[in-house]
């Protein structure tokens, strides 16, 4: 792997693991730790890893195709991003849920957190799929 594929995996793998944890063991089970406990836990797994990654790795610049990979997982993730917020405005018209449903701090955070591992997902897909212009 790439020393810019280590770092996107660093992101990646701590998101994925805390979103789980919070989703399944504390809002279904009824777990210890708040939303704020999870979130300081993410960054303190991103932050290590990060640090062991910047000191067993050869550092190296980032060239045009991470720039080209960079972009096109962010405009996969903003159109995501745009399907989701046109449903969450149909679903306020459509009386399907309260309001108070709709904007719940879980619901909000997995949309934003559901955004962000598409984006780093995507940017691993390319990443090995030796993307082109």
């Amino acid at each position: 792997m790439s020393y810019q594929e280590k770092l996107i995996c660093g992101q990646f793998v701590p998101l994925v693991i805390a979103v789980v944890y919070y989703f399944s063991v504390l809002r279904v089970r009824g777990g210890s730790w708040s939303l704020l406990g999870t979130i300081i836990a993410l960054v303190v797994l991103q932050v290590v890893y990060l640090i062991l990654v910047a000191i067993f790795s050869k550092k190296e610049d980032r060239d045009e195709r991470d720039r080209l990979i960079e972009y096109k997982a962010y405009k996969v993730s903003y159109l995501v991003l745009m399907v989701v917020a046109f449903c969450w405005v149909a679903a306020l018209e459509v009386p399907l849920g309260s309001l108070e449903q709709l904007t719940s701090t879980p619901v909000i955070v997995g949309v934003w957190v559901g955004i962000e591992i598409v984006r780093t997902g995507m940017l691993l897909v390319l990443h090995r799929t030796s993307v082109s212009v």
